[in-house]
């Protein structure tokens, strides 16, 4: 019983092949990419209108803008203004718009990274 030898013609279509599904998974790692990028930015508009109106109607604005005004009064009672500010805060719609600002910007620096790796599959510089 003896064991033949592969043909030089099978590794290179090996080797081709491996080649072929690192172009394939590099250019879905992309359009994931892509898409979760494009959703991150059509998802930013109504989540900081959101924030904007959350803003106005929880009076946030009265009580900053009393910082420039009466800072005297705030120097005196800085705690308190302090606890006011933080309760006014629209925390929940601040913490939507930072998630999906920060997606947008993972996003970004993974969509680079991909692009780069697949310049180097195609042989790219």
């Amino acid at each position: 019983m003896t064991i033949s030898e592969p043909s030089p013609e099978l590794f290179l279509k090996i080797i081709k092949r491996i080649h072929k599904e690192e172009r394939f998974l590099a250019l879905k790692k992309i359009f994931g990419v892509s898409l979760i990028l494009l959703i991150s930015i059509i998802a930013f508009i109504p989540a900081t209108n959101f924030l904007i109106s959350e803003i106005k109607n929880s009076g946030f604005l009265q009580f900053a803008s009393l910082a420039f005004s009466d800072f005297d009064i705030v120097k005196t009672y800085w705690k308190n203004f302090a606890f006011t500010i933080l309760e006014t805060l629209p925390a929940l719609s601040l913490a939507l718009c930072l998630v999906i600002l920060l997606t947008f910007l993972q996003s970004i620096k993974s969509l680079s990274k991909n692009i780069k790796n697949i310049k180097i599959i195609y042989g790219y510089k």
